[in-house]
């Protein structure tokens, strides 16, 4: 409903950018999935660095090169696939859109940040202040 793209199309997209098929079920509708790991929260970050990075045009346009970007950083660092899937990353992005979660500075390491209204504290993944 989002992406106004019918359900076929978005399976096929996701297969040709994961080799696999897309979990059942709905889309995430809470950001306390990025907390579940320290990893995760750092690749959470990653996403929302590079989506925000991508010139202010279509929302779904910045989403797919913004992840696009992620996963290729991530496989080049790593040699390891990324944590987050395109649907993660379409959850973080609309929240990052709406206010949901934020990226700030650290105030003490000056890294990015990612923040989550529904947490009262809020961990750095460099220096985890």
């Amino acid at each position: 409903k989002e992406t106004g793209l019918s359900p076929a199309i978005l399976r096929k997209a996701f297969v040709e950018m994961h080799q696999r098929s897309p979990s059942s079920g709905p889309i995430r509708t809470s950001p306390l999935f990025m907390c579940k790991s320290f990893s995760k929260l750092k690749e959470s970050t990653l996403c929302a660095v590079f989506f925000r990075l991508e010139t202010p045009r279509h929302c779904t346009r910045r989403v797919i090169n913004g992840y696009r970007r992620y996963r290729s950083y991530i496989n080049s660092v790593s040699n390891t696939e990324p944590l987050l899937d395109f649907s993660d990353a379409w959850a973080i992005s609309t929240w990052l859109e709406i206010g949901v979660v934020k990226l700030v500075r650290c105030s003490h390491c000056r890294s990015a940040k990612l923040i989550n209204n529904e947490l009262e504290h809020n961990v750095c993944c460099v220096c985890k202040h």
